[in-house]
């Protein structure tokens, strides 16, 4: 069964991130320091679609593979650099997606990403089909920086057929886990069901075959309300608990028995799964600030935007005079949302404050975590 590796946790964060352009601006503002602790999972945005009203008319447009890929990798270049890796996943795609060219759209982003001299660390699972493992293997032979294997829904629940499928999909990807990061991707942390995926951890961790050999062992879980409307009502101010965070606190600080205890990730300030296509003829998305504390989430929620487009003025107020909201010398979100609270300069778009509360939530996780080990 093996040893224990350590009994202390590993400061590495691991932020499962949407790829969306509030999210690449924070880690762009990132110093060479923030950044060092710190390896991104981006989960490529699949094609997009977009609605427009034409007088009375309707339309609707979904871009194709290869616009939803263009110039993509070189968007993370852009935001994240060229030394440090990255852990890029299309598992967002539609299996029978493919490129213009007949081409796996995997296999068309990893060639970008070389050309581009994007580090990226390519991401598969046994719950993929042949073709994605197929285009994992074809890309990363040869090449040093290994790939990442995702256990999710009902993998994580199959833990007798663990060294089964982890076998075969080592031996189809022709690589041995110190080459490989293991995700254990456990989704939305619903609080009705957060007691049981405590106790499913350990028992999950301990079903790994040679735990203590991949190149590294993460636990994410997802938090942040799929339905926010439902939990923070307009003009309203609410904590809400990062209960990701809790749980693998818990996991580190009660079980060091385990094998290998995993490092932290989570969803940052965003949902697990991808919004369902959002259509602005039909409905107005609400103002919002979200910033990170130790334990909780602070939401700041205001009106429709199309309502009061300069709203985030009194949102920033709201959350300046907020108990938890720390000192300005913190980082540089808060005396961003200072400047904002006293009507100096723009009020800001959903974009801008996506990617202060981003940024905000890197640092506070990297410090928690370094503060831990």
């Amino acid at each position: 069964m093996g040893r224990p590796v350590t009994n202390s946790p590993d400061s590495r964060y691991y932020p499962f991130l949407k790829g969306r352009d509030g999210e690449f601006r924070a880690l762009e503002q990132l110093s060479v320091e923030q950044r060092e602790p710190i390896t991104p999972l981006i989960d490529v945005p699949p094609p997009s679609v977009t609605f427009e009203r034409v007088d009375e008319e309707k339309r609707i447009q979904i871009a194709t593979v290869d616009q939803a890929l263009n110039g993509y990798a070189a968007k993370i270049v852009k935001a994240w650099g060229q030394v440090d890796p990255c852990l890029v996943d299309l598992a967002g795609f539609d299996p029978a997606d493919r490129m213009a060219n007949g081409e796996h759209p995997l296999g068309a982003f990893l060639s970008e990403a070389w050309a581009v001299g994007l580090a990226a660390v390519p991401v598969t699972g046994p719950d993929r089909d042949r073709a994605q493992v197929e285009a994992v293997r074809d890309a990363i032979s040869g090449r040093p920086l290994g790939a990442a294997i995702r256990l999710r829904g009902t993998v994580l629940a199959r833990t007798d057929d663990f060294e089964r499928s982890l076998g075969t999909l080592l031996d189809q990807i022709g690589k041995e886990p110190p080459d490989v990061d293991l995700l254990l991707d456990f989704g939305e942390l619903i609080k009705s069901r957060a007691a049981d995926t405590a106790a499913a951890v350990p028992q999950v961790i301990e079903a790994l075959p040679e735990a203590e050999r991949w190149r590294s062992l993460v636990l994410c879980t997802a938090a942040y309300p799929t339905e926010l409307g439902s939990v923070v009502g307009r003009d309203e101010t609410k904590e809400l608990p990062r209960r990701d965070w809790q749980l693998w606190r818990d996991v580190i600080s009660s079980r060091h028995d385990l094998r290998r205890l995993p490092s932290f990730g989570d969803y940052g300030i965003a949902r697990a799964d991808w919004l369902s296509p959002f259509d602005p003829t039909e409905m107005s998305i609400s103002a919002k600030i979200v910033y990170t504390t130790d334990e909780n989430w602070v939401v700041v929620k205001g009106e429709k935007l199309t309502a009061n487009p300069l709203q985030f003025h009194d949102l920033a107020r709201r959350l300046r005079h907020h108990p938890t909201f720390l000192p300005p010398d913190h980082c540089p979100s808060e005396p961003r949302i200072i400047r904002c609270a006293e009507d100096a300069g723009g009020p800001g778009n959903l974009r801008v404050w996506m990617t202060i509360g981003t940024r905000h939530h890197l640092e506070v996780v990297s410090q928690q975590l370094a503060t831990l080990a």
